[in-house]
């Protein structure tokens, strides 16, 4: 067989192709039912071979399948377009012509991209190819259906169609012919978006074709269509929709009225789900069910409307007057995370992704950060987290998404409990080589104090005393000039108490540790005497004993105190550790301690920005400031003012003000 005779046989066999894929043809156009899953798969894979035949044939040219078949798909739409051309054509009365017009089309487009979803690999590859050849001509398929349309069907026409749409909407027409008028104007936006020639806006061409009445009835039109398809909660034309009117109409991006429709939408949907959420997962789920919706997948295209979704998730999880604080929920839900095996370890991973995905919309991503690193303390204090990749997996996302500065405290803390299990296992071993033995299992963990932390007084019994002083010691002897320091407010164990009926487990803190060992020398003892013998306060102790007083642990002899021998209770486990000790409000020492680090942070942001421009207005400044600080916190307005103003007022200023709103940056 000759070279012509092969390539004769080829194209021969590029034939039989279409002939198969003229089937799916004709079952979206003639018969107008689309493609299922399977059909949409098997049409694409006929597509694909036809497209990459020449991969097995050396004889024929790269391209000239995908030309193949380009070619018969525009004759096959030619050839179906003539004849839609052919019945409009003839038809006299008005109203009879919009209706077939629309008649033809709804189903015309809608099957075009179907075509288009199955011709994919044509338009990512023979057509790209061509058009990167500068053959101006070839356009992906559902565009050149939209060029075959306006060209066969439109352009004999439209003139009349014109004509009958601007006679129409001067006579006042019912619900009916308005919506055909509609359906026929959204066709007219569609071609001009996809002609041939791109240099008029689709704007431009609307107003230099139809009356200023009829630009305004589509844009009434399109308004109310956006309304009722977003307010309908089915979006599988809303991209389509979009994509055309946005063209024909950008204050729907540019402006306010359709956003303001989109934002109410969304929020009160987001507000709703919110409301039925009775943990971390449902909180997290009615955020991410918004952010991940059919909605936000038929917006995507439209940046500044996808930017409404995230406005109305940032608002809502910052919004002031909320019953649960947003940051305890996530930190909690995390913490259950960490402390409770998950089915796998993606599908942990995938939570945590969502959970960072959520805190980038809140305001105040330090105090997150912040509270996270308290909880992450406490699980490696109370050796609850489930394994230490996990911890790691967090930090680093939470690293990637906001900066080591922000986190570099996380990062530090899971550096110094490796280092603490150094030191655990060194005390073990100097235990070991003196042969000292303690009775009971001492776990300790050895952090870094940054003046935190909460503490109170509290003399140790002899039973815990000597544990500490040989701890005391071993510290010393390897770490000269280092100070250790016993937390009595976040330590804590467990004791077996022995009673009349029943032996129980306990859970307490080293306070409540220290109280109850009072009770082996003395059975009865007054509050002054628990005082004096713990050397605390009345203050830090009274709680706790107002509560056992409460479950009936401990019971009133006169004055004194004693441990109720016929307690019983149906758990032998039992957690006392449910009373505060602590010496002052943990919350607001924290919001101060995070006020002063914002403080520094924004004095550093000001005088780096500033030795980078030299000379900025005060709006150019703030908005520099706040694009610098948004992954640590969203700075109000007037604390960038107070900032400013400190840093001008220095003895020895970094910033000077040269006019009364322009700064100048001080070297």
């Amino acid at each position: 067989m000759n070279r012509r005779e092969r390539s004769v046989t080829h194209f021969e066999g590029l034939g039989d192709l279409w002939q198969k894929e003229c089937k799916y043809l004709d079952q979206i156009f003639e018969k107008r039912i689309p493609f299922n899953s399977k059909e949409l798969i098997s049409f694409y894979d006929y597509v694909y071979y036809h497209c990459s035949s020449f991969v097995h044939n050396s004889n024929v040219r790269s391209q000239d399948p995908g030309k193949h078949l380009y070619e018969n798909l525009t004759n096959y739409m030619n050839t179906r377009l003539q004849e839609i051309a052919a019945e409009i054509e003839i038809i006299t009365d008005d109203e009879q012509l919009i209706i077939k017009y629309v008649e033809y089309w709804d189903p015309f487009w809608k099957a075009c991209e179907e075509l288009n979803r199955g011709c994919r690999y044509l338009n990512q590859n023979w057509v790209k190819r061509e058009q990167f050849e500068k053959h101006d001509h070839i356009h992906h398929v559902y565009r050149m259906a939209m060029i075959r349309w306006k060209e066969e069907v439109f352009s004999p026409i439209d003139r009349a169609l014109v004509t009958v749409i601007t006679m129409i909407l001067r006579q006042r027409p019912g619900k009916q012919a308005k919506s055909l008028v509609y359906q026929v104007l959204k066709s007219i936006v569609e071609l001009y978006a996809n002609d041939e020639k791109q240099a008029v806006p689709v704007p431009n061409k609307l107003n230099n074709v139809f009356t200023e009445e009829v630009v305004g009835f589509y844009k009434s039109e399109t308004l109310a269509e956006f309304q009722r398809i977003t307010l309908s909660g089915s979006y599988c034309d809303l991209k389509h929709f979009l994509k055309y009117a946005c063209l024909a109409m950008p204050e729907i991006k540019e402006g306010v009225q359709f956003k303001a429709i989109l934002k109410r939408h969304i929020a009160l949907q987001l507000e709703k789900a919110i409301s039925k959420s009775l943990g971390g997962r449902d909180y997290l789920n009615a955020f991410m069910a918004l952010r991940h919706s059919p909605l936000e997948r038929a917006l995507r295209d439209q940046k500044e409307l996808v930017a409404v979704i995230d406005q109305v998730c940032t608002d809502s999880i910052n919004a002031m007057n909320q019953k649960r604080d947003p940051i305890l929920i996530l930190n909690e839900y995390c913490n259950e995370l960490m402390t409770k095996k998950q089915e796998s370890e993606k599908a942990l991973i995938e939570e945590l992704k969502r959970i960072v995905e959520l805190v980038e919309f809140l305001n105040e991503k330090d105090k997150f950060i912040q509270q996270y690193w308290k909880v992450l303390r406490t699980r490696q204090i109370n050796e609850t987290s489930t394994w230490d990749g996990n911890e790691s997996t967090m930090i680093s996302l939470l690293t990637k998404k906001f900066g080591n500065e922000a986190t570099c405290r996380l990062s530090n803390q899971l550096t110094e409990l490796a280092r603490s299990r150094i030191v655990k296992d060194g005390f073990e071993e100097y235990l070991t080589s003196r042969n000292i033995r303690f009775g009971f299992d001492f776990r300790l963990k050895c952090f870094e104090s940054r003046g935190g932390d909460d503490n109170f007084k509290l003399i140790l019994p002899a039973e815990l005393q000597q544990a500490a002083s040989e701890f005391y010691s071993f510290y010393c002897q390897h770490n000269i000039g280092r100070k250790i320091e016993f937390n009595f407010e976040i330590s804590s164990g467990e004791m077996i108490c022995h009673l009349k009926h029943s032996t129980h487990i306990l859970q307490v803190n080293t306070l409540q540790m220290a109280l109850l060992l009072l009770f082996n020398h003395q059975k009865r003892l007054t509050i002054n005497e628990m005082v004096d013998m713990l050397g605390t306060s009345t203050q830090i102790l009274q709680p706790v004993l107002d509560f056992w007083k409460t479950i009936g642990f401990l019971i009133s002899s006169g004055l004194a105190l004693e441990v109720n021998m016929n307690f019983t209770s149906r758990k032998r486990r039992l957690n006392l550790n449910k009373v505060s000790t602590k010496t002052r409000k943990i919350e607001d020492k924290e919001d101060y301690e995070l006020k002063n680090r914002r403080k520094y942070q924004m004095d550093a942001a000001v005088v780096r920005i500033m030795k980078k421009y030299k000379i900025l207005e005060h709006s150019q400044l703030v908005a520099h400031v706040i694009d610098e600080l948004k992954n640590l916190f969203t700075p109000k307005i007037g604390f960038i003012k107070e900032r400013i103003e400190v840093l001008l007022n220095k003895d020895t200023p970094d910033i000077e003000r040269t006019q009364s709103s322009t700064y100048r940056y001080v070297s």
